[in-house]
């Protein structure tokens, strides 16, 4: 069968909220839509959404982009993530392109998006202002050592329970690669940094490293 792209718009008609996107293939394929969010709720309750085809029989996959952006950008921002499943209306470049972003190394996806963002003139305002207050006078480790001391204590006492249930729920049912396996059952590693020692530069504390990094050092009471 011949493929073709469409532009559809999903109705949730339970919580009143809308879904616009682009397709190229056939309208009866089972594709539902790129969003996680309204998949996860078109999965939950299939009954109460609906689909239209705004356009149909578009010739090719640059012309099925721009014709979405136009829908797209008729999208009120402040509606975005709220009476829209759609997150976003800007035109940085299709969600299939940049899904070819995992090809590639993180220096050069860092690169791309950076190049993306400071397309945003506000962006870029913060950028050049940022520039104008940087230290350029300190070495690559005192301002490592900065990160580090502004970064310090920063999530003491904060409630991580949350994030740690949904990150185990992310890592639920999915196999472990056999690097990570070795990983775990080499326990000499664990035993190599077990019986390392190495003393507090403020209390004279020996103990092993992941000990000393967490509780002594820039952290010992005695400092």
């Amino acid at each position: 069968m011949e493929k073709y792209g469409f532009i559809y718009i999903w109705l949730d008609k339970k919580h009143k909220r809308y879904y616009v996107g682009a397709h190229f293939g056939t309208i009866d394929d089972g594709y539902i839509c790129s969003s996680g969010w309204m998949n996860r709720a078109y999965k939950k309750r299939t009954n109460d959404f609906k689909r239209r085809i705004i356009i149909s029989n578009i010739k090719t996959k640059e012309e099925l982009y721009l014709v979405e952006h136009h829908w797209l950008s008729l999208i009120n921002k402040e509606e975005l993530g709220k009476r829209y499943y759609n997150l976003r209306n800007h035109k940085f470049g299709h969600w299939s392109e940049e899904n070819n972003l995992n090809k590639l190394s993180i220096k050069e996806k860092i690169s791309i998006k950076t190049k993306e963002a400071m397309q945003n003139p506000e962006v870029r305002e913060r950028y050049l202002k940022g520039l104008k207050t940087r230290d350029n006078r300190s070495s690559e480790i005192e301002v490592r050592e900065k990160r580090s001391a502004s970064m310090m204590g920063k999530n003491k006492g904060k409630d991580n329970s949350k994030a740690i249930a949904i990150s185990a729920e992310m890592r639920r049912g999915k196999p472990l690669s056999d690097e990570h396996r070795n990983k775990i059952k080499c326990t000499t590693v664990f035993n190599d940094i077990n019986n390392k020692k190495i003393k507090c530069t403020y209390c004279d504390f020996i103990g092993n490293p992941g000990n000393i990094g967490r509780y002594h050092n820039e952290r010992c009471k005695k400092r």
